[in-house]
């Protein structure tokens, strides 16, 4: 039985696109600060503080896609840019060849090294500087409940409409 659309009212629609200029905001500063001080790019960063984080610098392809809730495909063709690039060095599993371990290198840990001082000083001003004990932990809190919604698409437990309650999974 299909509902209809619960539409946002104008306080709302306010706050959302609020939210919207605010996210493009984050990372355009995380970008921008990434490219002119170590020429990464947000991804390649990421990956980067996946694998300096790891046991030995290195995780599993899937792992790695787990971590950074990416797909495969995609994760796949970041790897080969950052490998072409010295960045990351990837290998079959010596336990299950149809694994693929990628690891960091000496370059991109220098490299993630030498953006990390830049990354946090953009992190802090665009987000921490200006925000009280108080509105931290709610925006913690917030955050924590956005995570925790499964019953929307590309969520594994999904199945059937947004706006059908009765869908079949």
């Amino acid at each position: 039985m299909a509902t209809e659309a619960r539409w946002l009212n104008d306080d709302e629609q306010a706050l959302w696109r609020l939210l919207l200029a605010g996210m493009r905001k984050i990372d355009r500063v995380m970008d921008d600060t990434l490219q002119a001080c170590s020429d990464l790019s947000s991804s390649e960063f990421s990956v980067l503080v996946s694998l300096s984080e790891a046991e030995d610098q290195a995780l599993r392809l899937r792992d790695l896609c787990a971590g950074l809730d990416w797909d495969r495909s995609r994760t796949s063709h970041q790897i080969t840019r950052m490998e072409r690039r010295g960045l990351v060095t990837k290998r079959k599993s010596e336990g299950d060849a149809r694994g693929v371990i990628v690891s960091l290198t000496d370059e991109g840990m220098r490299r993630l090294r030498s953006a990390a001082p830049e990354h946090v000083e953009s992190v802090r001003r665009v987000v921490f500087d200006h925000m009280t004990p108080e509105q931290h932990a709610q925006l913690k809190t917030f955050m924590e409940q956005v995570i925790a919604v499964t019953n929307v698409p590309g969520h594994p437990e999904f199945c059937g409409s947004l706006l059908d309650d009765d869908a079949d999974c």
